[in-house]
C-alpha cells in the first residue's frame, strides 16, 4: 500500500472527508500503517550475502605486497560474508591474465580482484586488450605505496639536488621491472618533473633482477615501491620518497616535493568486482571490507609494509580509480611509451 502524503497545499474535493471524525481516524490509521509498513519492510531487507565461496583473484605470484594484503583480509572478510574467501593467484603478463579472468567472471559476488596501479592504471594503455578495465566495479581501496628514489652505492651524488644536477650533465641509466611497469613509469614522471630527457632505460624481467643490477653497479638508479625498500637502506643511496608526506617506515628520508621536485605519485592497491556487478552486491562487499581494513591488525600490517591505508567511501574509491587510469594514460601517451 502506498503511503499518502498530505502537503499544506492539499485541497480535498470533499470537505466531509476531513471534517468527519471517523474519516479522520481512518485516514490517520491508513497513513500510520503505511508508514510503519514501509519502515518495517526497509528494516527487514537483509544485506546481500554470497551463496557460496568467494574467489579473491590476485594477478601476481604469492609473496608480493598485494598477495600479503589479500591473505591478511581474507579470513576476516570470510567471517563477515559467511562464506570462505579463497585467495587465487593467477600471475602473468603484468597482471593482465588474472585481471582478464576476473573480468569474465560472473557478476554475482563470487569473484573479487586485487587491483594495483601497474595492471589496471598503466598496462592497459600499453597493450590492447578486450578487457576494458574502466568497466570493473570499484569496491574498496586498501592501501597506497609511495616509491623511493635510490642510487647505486658509489653514485657521485649525496642528495637529490646533486642527483638532478648529475642527470643534467650526463645520461644516467635506470633499472625497472619491465617496460610499462610502475617502476618504469615513475622515472618517466620524474624526468618530466625534473625536465630531463637524456635518461637511459634498462628494463629487467622483474624487480629482483633490477635490484641486483643496481647493487652490481650496472645501472645508476631506480625507483622502488617503499613497501620493499626498507631492507636496502644500508646498501643504496636513498634520495627521496614520492608521497605527499614521509613514509612511516623511512621517516628520515624526505619527500621529493619537500626537496623542490614537485612529484607526488603512488602505487595503489584495491578491490574490484567484475563488470555489471549490482550495487547491492558491491555495497555489501565494500561494507565488509571496510570493517576489516578499519581493524588495528590491518593498519599495523599496512604500516609494517611501508604502506598507507586508503580511507574513504566506495564512491570516492571509484572516482580515484578512474582518475588514476586517466592520469597514467596521459603520461604513457605524452611520453610515447611503447612495450619493448
Amino acid at each position: 500500500m502506498t503511503a499518502l502524503k498530505l502537503s499544506s497545499g492539499f485541497r480535498p474535493s470533499c470537505p466531509r472527508f476531513i471534517t468527519d471524525p471517523s474519516r479522520r481516524r481512518a485516514l490517520a490509521g491508513i497513513v500510520g500503517f503505511s508508514l510503519f509498513g514501509t519502515a518495517h519492510v526497509a528494516q527487514a531487507q537483509p544485506m546481500w550475502r554470497p551463496a557460496g565461496p568467494v574467489r579473491f583473484v590476485v594477478p601476481y605470484p604469492p609473496g608480493g605486497t598485494g598477495d600479503i594484503l589479500a591473505r591478511l583480509i581474507a579470513p576476516s572478510l570470510a567471517e563477515r560474508l559467511g562464506q570462505p574467501v579463497i585467495v587465487d593467484n593467477k600471475p602473468g603478463a603484468t597482471g593482465s591474465i588474472g585481471s582478464g579472468y576476473a573480468y569474465m567472471a560472473p557478476a554475482d559476488g563470487s569473484t573479487l580482484l586485487l587491483g594495483v596501479a601497474d595492471s589496471l592504471s598503466i598496462y592497459p594503455h600499453l597493450a590492447p586488450s578486450r578487457t576494458d578495465v574502466t568497466k570493473f566495479v570499484p569496491v574498496a581501496g586498501l592501501a597506497v605505496a609511495p616509491y623511493v628514489l635510490m642510487g647505486r652505492p658509489d653514485l657521485p651524488a649525496e642528495n637529490l639536488q646533486e642527483l638532478l644536477s648529475l642527470m643534467r650533465k650526463q645520461s644516467l641509466s635506470y633499472a625497472s621491472a619491465g617496460s610499462g611497469s610502475g617502476s618504469h613509469m615513475m622515472v618517466v614522471a620524474l624526468a618530466n618533473a625534473a625536465k630531463v630527457d637524456n635518461l637511459l632505460h634498462v628494463p629487467y624481467n622483474g624487480m629482483a633482477p633490477a635490484l641486483q643490477a643496481l647493487l652490481g653497479k650496472q645501472v645508476d638508479f631506480m625507483l622502488l615501491a617503499a613497501a620493499g625498500a626498507g631492507q636496502y637502506r644500508s646498501r643504496f643511496k636513498f634520495y627521496g620518497v614520492s608521497s605527499a608526506s614521509r613514509s612511516p617506515t623511512l621517516p628520515e628520508i624526505p619527500t621529493l616535493t619537500e626537496q623542490g621536485l614537485p612529484l607526488v605519485k603512488e602505487n595503489w592497491l584495491g578491490v574490484l568486482a567484475p563488470p555489471n556487478t549490482s550495487a547491492a552486491i558491491s555495497a555489501a562487499m565494500a561494507k565488509a571490507i571496510g570493517e576489516v581494513t578499519a581493524s588495528a591488525e590491518f593498519k599495523s600490517k599496512v604500516a609494517e609494509l611501508g604502506l598507507r591505508p586508503m580511507t574513504g567511501t566506495q564512491s570516492e574509491f571509484a572516482r580515484y580509480y578512474l582518475d588514476e587510469h586517466r592520469k597514467w594514460g596521459e603520461l604513457v601517451r605524452s611520453a610515447n611509451i611503447k612495450l619493448d
